[in-house]
């Protein structure tokens, strides 16, 4: 498939406040006429909109603060013609830690529980109980709803899925706890093929290893067992392969993803030096969203830090617009709009 960069849509990198943090910018991702995207230091969300191809940058465009959902916040427009309009737009985001991370800093101490960590097994860890509500959503994912997709508040008042959420494999047979990661994008959207709705979480399946689990419900608070997808060609955990994050959509009666790829070699296990081979986006075409096949690969690069190379962070399927992160990590920050012809992205289903 052949995809042809059109314009910058968003500097990340202009301000002062945006230059702070080498991981700020994270995340960006355009919902109808807004762009949403994190800025470090601290952590927080922050919106831009979009007209006309302009991107214009509100005064005050912070709209979460100190909350541990700032680090992934994905927002979504709730397709469900049951939603009410001052629900259309939600959002799911949290992490999962301990008391002593630094966000929670002069946070309340809550219980803590050990866990198994399958990327370091031999470090003991502990996270925060993920059976009540955490005042920085630290203890796992949560459900947000805004009517306007500004002003936000808890839709559930408890994570809905969290690093002891049991997971299996697309045999069904289960994974080892804590397998499911919450440092990543998520794929979040209404299906309208099953009437339910769809996530694609993390899988952290060893030290530089990262897959892929689908889950689906009915209300976004009660989740099926999350499973992980099945790819031809066959993913390869031994060969540290990753797909970073998922980035699925719905095309009609099937579905399309592209996930950022990469093989991830762990040079020094102790202290987890790596390195970064065959950086590309895959484009994986699926007839029921759990099934996968790579029918394409675009984006190819040779950069060796994590995530400096461009991936798809939105897809709007009636215009054939991507939006690509580039440059994140760096100062070249910046998200940019590519096109791709009907005839090419219709050749691929």
């Amino acid at each position: 498939m052949k995809i042809k960069k059109d314009k910058v849509i968003l500097n990340i990198r202009e301000t002062p406040r945006e230059r702070r943090g080498k991981w700020g910018g994270q995340y960006p991702h355009v919902v109808g006429n807004k762009i949403y995207y994190t800025l470090a230091d601290p952590n927080e969300v922050h919106y831009a909109t979009l007209d006309r191809d302009v991107a214009s940058k509100p005064d005050n465009s912070a709209i979460i603060k100190n909350s541990m959902s700032s680090n992934n916040f994905r927002v979504f427009l709730d397709t469900n013609p049951n939603t009410p309009n001052e629900e259309k737009y939600k959002a799911i985001g949290g992490y999962h830690v301990n008391n002593n991370h630094a966000e929670l800093s002069g946070c309340t101490q809550y219980e803590e529980l050990p866990i198994f960590d399958p990327v370091w097994p031999n470090v003991p860890s502990k996270v925060l109980k993920d059976n009540f509500h955490h005042p920085r959503h630290g203890n796992g994912l949560y459900v947000f709803v805004s009517p306007d997709g500004i002003v936000w508040k808890e839709y559930h008042n408890e994570p809905v899925i969290s690093r002891f959420t049991k997971c299996v494999n697309y045999r069904g047979e289960e994974l080892p706890e804590g397998i499911l990661g919450v440092d990543w994008m998520p794929s979040v959207f209404f299906d309208h093929n099953i009437n339910e709705y769809v996530i694609y979480l993390r899988a952290n399946m060893s030290l530089g290893c990262r897959h892929v689990l689908y889950s689906r419900s009915k209300d976004l608070i009660h989740w099926s067992t999350p499973k992980l997808i099945s790819c031809d060609p066959e993913f390869n955990i031994e060969n540290k392969q990753n797909f970073y994050y998922a980035a699925v959509y719905p095309i009609g009666k099937k579905y399309i993803a592209f996930p950022p790829y990469f093989i991830n070699k762990v040079l020094n296990p102790r202290t987890g030096t790596r390195s970064y081979h065959d950086q590309c986006t895959h484009v994986m075409i699926s007839n029921d969203g759990l099934k996968w096949q790579t029918v394409d690969k675009i984006l190819m690069s040779d950069t060796k830090h994590h995530m400096e190379f461009p991936h798809v962070v939105s897809f709007v399927e009636k215009d054939c617009i991507f939006y690509v992160h580039e440059g994140f990590g760096t100062p070249n920050n910046k998200l940019v709009r590519y096109i791709v012809e009907r005839e090419e992205l219709e050749s691929l289903l």
